[in-house]
């Protein structure tokens, strides 16, 4: 679709910060997809398109960050797309392009997301009026 906004795929277990995450970035203008632990995901991406970057909680329950990311690895998923781990852990595993760490502010969270995705609201998309 020509001019989609930038789809960011979430995984998050806790429901009240995966929502606040969800609603700011749908407020800059950012698609998102919502996802409960890693096995989720992995559904999830095999049966849609695959995401401009991926947010990615470590420890949840059923398939927790780190096995997602081995998982990716192995399977040669997602390369190229950004990964970025929020979490409270206090390490950035191997496969993510950077690490937050929670609690996460919301110019921390807009400024990384911005690193890697173009504001939805930016480019050239539309000529300028005379």
């Amino acid at each position: 679709m020509p001019n989609s906004p930038p789809l960011v795929l979430l995984i998050e277990d806790e429901e009240d910060i995966r929502d606040a995450v969800s609603t700011l970035l749908e407020m800059e203008g950012f698609q998102v997809a919502q996802c409960v632990h890693g096995e989720d995901a992995w559904a999830w991406l095999g049966s849609n398109p695959c995401p401009d970057l991926v947010l990615l909680d470590l420890m949840m329950p059923v398939m927790d960050g780190q096995s997602f990311l081995s998982r990716l690895a192995q399977e040669r998923m997602l390369e190229g797309v950004p990964i970025v781990v929020l979490s409270g852990s206090p390490f950035q595993p191997a496969g993510a392009v950077a690490y937050l760490r929670k609690p996460v502010s919301v110019n921390q969270l807009m400024e990384m997301v911005g690193r890697f995705l173009p504001s939805p609201g930016a480019g050239p998309e539309e000529p300028p009026t005379s």
